[in-house]
């Protein structure tokens, strides 16, 4: 027969596994209920985060590591899914058993500090997300390359951004389908406005077909919005595979025949770790 410790161990384990189900699966349905509401991971992870917080100033200790545990198992998961925003996993892999369990140990706290955690909360949705995305998208944008040989066409006629040298050259890549493309063509626009007169600097908007696009359909869907920045045209979709990008809006710098910035500069300043695309073009102008 068993003895009575491996019995009580053996409760303890069962009643373990019953409160992971029960604490962890109502954990993931409530995520899942503000995924459903709130759309944004910028509304999502405070709102999310700050119910957590407060819900484990109630919890014993054995609860709050319960309803932590899958959630974290999730994240972890999540990090070796193809199409995975890494930067999501991260501030949710090292935020989920941050907020719990400081829920759980400033319970009896000042209500001061108990106020300073969720305001942290608020922050991290707000500039947290797209600043950490930025940062890990452009590690390596500063590494030099080659220019492939890039065959554009301007009102009919071909250009080869390759041979210009003795120029900073900025190009915007964008799609027809790209909503975010079309939202930051403003900023661009400033930006093009900034250089206009800076006879070193080239600025230019490059159209990379979609499925089923049309060099004329690109043309007239920027053409309506009477942008004053110059837009080139690709009749194939090799130049992402020859630049290494799968996004859009891609941005690439290319000064003297070496492409010198290759990824996502913030065309905003509000961005904490993250050089702006204006940074970045007076950078190369001071080499």
């Amino acid at each position: 027969m068993f003895s009575r410790n491996t019995i009580r161990g053996a409760e303890k384990l069962t009643s373990m596994i019953k409160k992971i189900f029960i604490n962890g699966g109502l954990t993931i349905v409530v995520y899942i209920l503000f995924v459903f509401i709130f759309k944004t991971q910028r509304i999502i992870f405070p709102i999310f985060m700050i119910v957590a917080f407060f819900v484990s100033m109630r919890m014993l200790y054995k609860d709050v590591i319960a309803s932590l545990l899958p959630l974290l198992i999730i994240w972890f998961i999540h990090l070796f899914l193809p199409d995975t925003k890494i930067n999501n996993v991260i501030i949710y892999v090292v935020f989920t058993p941050l907020t719990f369990l400081l829920g759980y140990y400033l319970r009896n706290k000042l209500l001061l500090i108990k106020i300073l955690y969720p305001i942290l909360l608020v922050l991290i949705g707000l500039f947290g997300f797209k600043n950490l995305w930025f940062f890990l998208e452009n590690i390596n944008a500063r590494k030099p390359q080659n220019v492939p040989k890039m065959e554009l066409l301007s009102n009919g006629n071909q250009i080869r951004l390759d041979t210009i040298n003795n120029k900073i050259i900025v190009l915007d890549y964008w799609t027809t389908n790209c909503g975010v493309c079309f939202k930051k063509f403003p900023e661009y626009e400033k930006l093009y406005l900034k250089y206009i007169k800076n006879p070193n600097v080239l600025t230019y908007a490059v159209n990379i077909p979609s499925k089923n696009d049309t060099i004329g359909y690109a043309k007239k869907m920027i053409e309506k919005y009477n942008y004053k920045f110059p837009v080139l045209y690709s009749d194939s979709d090799t130049i992402p595979k020859q630049l290494g990008f799968n996004k859009y809006p891609h941005l690439v710098i290319i000064k003297n025949k070496k492409i010198r910035f290759n990824g996502y500069p913030a065309l905003e300043e509000d961005y904490l770790f993250v050089s702006s695309l204006e940074d970045e073009i007076e950078r190369l102008l001071n080499e």
